[in-house]
């Protein structure tokens, strides 16, 4: 079955499904870990349907093949789907989600899926749409694997070890503040499942997945030990060293599922004998304690704590009666950065700045002189100026380098082989990012070489607004992103337009450059999780004319308390600080559209960004970007 075309890999997987007697096969775009980018062995999805988008479903009955993805992927969907496969518009009104789509169409029916690759909460609320009428079927043997033949191996990449002088607390420390919460909510244990949780916690970093620092691992954690599972390969003896000397276990990556079966028969035993009464098995020193502005009410529970990420399969081999599922304790902590981080957020995105200015100074030169350069070729070039910086570890994401149409598909990649030569007369969008040892970046600037249209002006402009409303918000500790969201599209709706993602994302340190629980946006997620001070997110409306341009501005935004006159309710009050660093295009704003207010923070903005640039430029000796720094950042 090697090199199956696309309908050949359909016609495969229904003969599979048809021996073990499914009337349908879900493929989720998640690894075991939920993550978002996907190590290339994992990539079931786009090896089933073509579609490499990050995030979508796809759908197998013995008659069709739908696969459903949000409207940042739609054109993209659109172009990529192969031949058999329907895209469904997730999203749109009166559009079913994929498990109302098999309750609806396919009642009375064995559903198969992989429980590795579905939330172990995911995989309740779809089994009590099904049933009784439909079947949840787990099927351990992932069937995508079996028609697969020429799938890639695991990666085991060295892990490395993050120093305290750039993590901010040591490992201890940080497993003193989970078992305080365990020991506060009488949680025996949790399970650690997602690769940046695991990384976070014990201050390590991997290559094991395409731009994010992570490596393939579980951990346990209760009140009196903690294991670690990772490959034997990944872990060197100066990593075991280090972990050994923190009194963490190390164990196989695949005898993780032993380890949950045992802990799940010790925890069912313990609650056949009832609650057992309080010890002191936990360190808590006034050191340990959290402060009492943490502190949140605490629903106690006997049973294993497991993220809402974790999978089914995790949950079943602890026994489904044993597990509580919550957010979880490690991405709440992670959430918060401390000064170390949000200081290493701000000297990071200072020198990525730089290399942004001396790219777009340079692509500027380039395309002025009549060179050529495709959408890839000039990615490939502002990376080779991020590489000069110090502590670059490689890239947060694929870059999105698009010139005019490709614009509008709000995640394209250009292609090596094929990608579009950037119009020097047109819109020109780059969204890119980077790892350093001391931060991530994340950020979109949209250009124009030549002469904007009045419409591009106007569309621009309504964008920075947005920006500009976000950026200066003062708001309640505990608003969510979901309250904020229309703040940044208000210009936009006063135009009729909008754009079709979320406003903003939480941003990992040295980690995923989308990172949860909060994040600003319409969707009921972005409800669950108040900001709160410490937290990191993008700041990122837009707007994309289909087949002709796309917009976006996109900063990175630390949370942080604001001093406000009065502080009602006693809750404290919350602003944003701008770490992003990099001129925004003066030259696609129609100022008679800007408020006094917006004109100034646009210089304001401008000034720090010439200020906290120019001595990198200088050290670099680069004075082509140093007069494009100035010009960009002159007063408006």
């Amino acid at each position: 079955m090697s090199n199956l075309s696309l309908p050949d890999r359909l016609a495969a997987l229904r003969r599979l499904m048809q021996e073990r007697q499914l009337d349908a096969y879900v493929v989720p775009s998640e690894d075991a870990h939920a993550s978002e980018y996907l190590a290339p062995c994992d990539a079931r999805r786009a090896y089933l349907t073509g579609f490499t988008g990050s995030a979508g479903c796809a759908v197998v009955t013995l008659a069709e093949a739908r696969c459903w993805t949000d409207g940042r992927y739609w054109l993209q969907a659109e172009a990529q789907l192969g031949e058999g496969w329907t895209l469904v518009k997730q999203g749109m009104p009166n559009v079913l989600t994929w498990g109302q789509w098999l309750k609806t169409h396919l009642p009375a029916s064995r559903i198969g899926i992989d429980p590795h690759l579905i939330p172990c909460s995911d995989a309740g609320a779809l089994r009590a749409t099904l049933e009784p009428a439909s079947t949840l079927v787990p099927v351990r043997d992932n069937l995508v694997d079996l028609v697969w033949a020429a799938r890639p191996a695991r990666p085991a990449e060295p892990a490395f070890r993050l120093e305290d002088r750039y993590a901010g607390e040591a490992v201890g420390q940080k497993l003193v503040r989970v078992r305080e919460r365990l020991r506060r909510t009488g949680s025996p244990a949790m399970v650690v499942s997602s690769l940046d949780d695991v990384a976070w916690l014990f201050n390590l970093r991997g290559d094991d997945i395409p731009y994010n620092p992570v490596f393939f691992a579980y951990a346990i954690v209760t009140r009196h030990d903690t294991t670690l599972f990772a490959t034997p390969a990944a872990l060197s003896i100066d990593v075991r060293t280090y972990l050994h000397a923190n009194n963490v276990a190390v164990l196989d990556y695949s005898a993780v599922w032993a380890s949950l079966e045992a802990l799940g028969a010790r925890v069912k035993a313990d609650r056949a004998r009832g609650p057992q009464p309080p010890s002191p098995d936990v360190d808590i020193s006034e050191g340990a304690k959290e402060k009492d502005s943490e502190a949140k009410t605490v629903v106690r529970t006997d049973k294993v704590l497991v993220g809402t990420k974790t999978s089914w399969a995790v949950a079943t081999m602890l026994g489904e009666d044993n597990v509580e599922t919550r957010r979880s304790i490690v991405e709440d902590l992670k959430a918060k950065k401390n000064a170390t981080e949000f200081e290493g957020f701000r000297r990071s995105h200072i020198r990525d700045g730089a290399a942004l200015v001396r790219y777009f100074a340079w692509l500027e030169e380039a395309l002025g002189r009549g060179e050529s350069w495709t959408e890839y070729d000039a990615a490939e070039k502002l990376e080779d100026f991020r590489k000069e910086g110090e502590g670059f570890m490689g890239l947060s994401f694929d870059t999105i380098s698009s010139t005019n149409a490709n614009a509008a598909i709000i995640h394209y990649s250009p292609p090596k082989t094929g990608s579009a030569v950037i119009d020097p007369q047109g819109m020109y969008l780059c969204d890119s990012g980077a790892q350093y040892l001391d931060g991530t970046t994340d950020v979109t600037r949209t250009l124009h070489f030549g002469r904007p249209t009045y419409e591009q002006r106007r569309a621009f402009t309504r964008v920075l607004q947005g920006h500009i409303a976000l950026d200066v918000l003062v708001i309640p500790t505990g608003t969510t992103g979901y309250v904020i969201d229309s703040i940044a599209r208000r210009p936009l709706w006063s135009d009729g337009l909008d754009y079709r993602h979320g406003t903003g994302h939480g941003v990992g340190h040295f980690l995923n450059v989308h990172e949860g629980p909060h994040g600003i946006g319409p969707r009921a997620v972005h409800n669950e999780t108040g900001l709160e001070a410490g937290m990191v997110v993008s700041n990122e409306p837009g707007y994309y004319a289909d087949g002709r341009y796309g917009i976006r501005i996109e900063n990175v935004v630390g949370v942080k308390m604001a001093e406000t006159r009065w502080n009602f309710g006693g809750k404290g009050y919350l602003e944003f600080e701008h770490f992003t660093m990099c001129p925004i295009q003066t030259k696609l704003v129609e100022l008679d559209l800007l408020a006094p207010a917006e004109r100034h923070w646009l210089n304001a903005y401008h000034a720090e960004c010439r200020l906290k640039l120019e001595p990198v430029l200088r050290a670099k000796g680069d004075a082509r970007a140093l007069a494009w720094l100035e010009r960009e950042c002159a007063e408006v």
